[in-house]
């Protein structure tokens, strides 16, 4: 129990923070990897290690570590088995070990995916002049050779949908890190549209970048035929995207309003 006395002070919103801990800044950026090539997880964490703010890079294998990892400049977190869920337990466990080691603000970014320099420092800087919960950014469609696809994707336009990888969250957003790690496994297939519904319906304060700072390297047939483009080799249909939704529609409401709304 907190004495009496003490209680004002703890509740303060402008009360002084402890500061992070030994190895991790106020800023992070998490980053989960499965089987990812050694290559594209190179690239990922080159692109953190180049921000132009001091940023902490958390890279969580989910099941797969890949040994490389260990003697590059960041935070290597081991998972004793995958959970096939598109790093979705992976990146929320990441985030929370953030938080609780003293980070202010995570970013996230997946393993085939790069930042551009100033990404996390334009999102912080948004976020705090704007004194939001979360700040969005928007992000460049790469192919999946790296040449850009559309350097300003309208999908991810920070109000009807975000990309996971554009989203910087506060402590004061904590609660999306959680639902990261507790989204069901079926749901997957278009996590990141639920967590962003989540996210619009929860009243968080959000603040908007509109620069396209996160290279998506998209896999999707769909972003390369309505750009008038033929679908190249290994990209895939929305066949996952659509059994998500679809295991939506199964749910309890008890549950859905547990994913939406926080609460039951």
């Amino acid at each position: 129990m907190f004495a009496t006395q003490n209680l004002e002070t703890f509740v303060r919103a402008d009360a002084p923070r402890p500061g992070p801990r030994a190895g991790m800044t106020k800023l992070a950026v998490v980053t989960p990897y499965y089987r990812e090539d050694l290559h594209e997880l190179a690239t990922a964490h080159r692109s953190v290690v180049a921000q132009d703010a001091e940023v902490t890079h958390i890279m969580v294998a989910d099941g797969y570590p890949n040994a490389a990892v260990n003697a590059w400049g960041c935070q290597h977190i081991v998972l004793p088995s995958a959970h096939h869920d598109a790093g979705n337990f992976a990146r929320g466990v990441g985030a929370l070990h953030a938080f609780q080691s003293g980070a202010e603000c995570v970013c996230f970014l997946d393993a085939d995916n790069w930042l551009e320099p100033n990404h996390v420092s334009t999102l912080h800087d948004a976020l705090i002049r704007e004194r939001s919960d979360i700040a969005v950014s928007r992000r460049t469609l790469r192919r999946l050779d790296g040449s850009v696809l559309d350097p300003m994707d309208p999908e991810s336009d920070g109000y009807r949908f975000a990309d996971t990888g554009t989203v910087m969250l506060s402590r004061r957003a904590l609660e999306i890190a959680v639902l990261w790690t507790t989204l069901p496994v079926e749901l997957s297939g278009a996590g990141d549209q639920f967590v962003w519904a989540a996210v619009n319906n929860r009243g968080f304060a959000i603040a908007r970048t509109s620069k396209p700072t996160m290279n998506y390297k998209t896999k999707w047939a769909v972003h390369y035929a309505g750009r008038q483009e033929f679908p190249p080799l290994g990209s895939v249909d929305l066949t996952i995207v659509r059994n998500s939704e679809a295991h939506w529609q199964k749910l309890p409401d008890s549950e859905k309003r547990r994913i939406i709304f926080g609460r039951i």
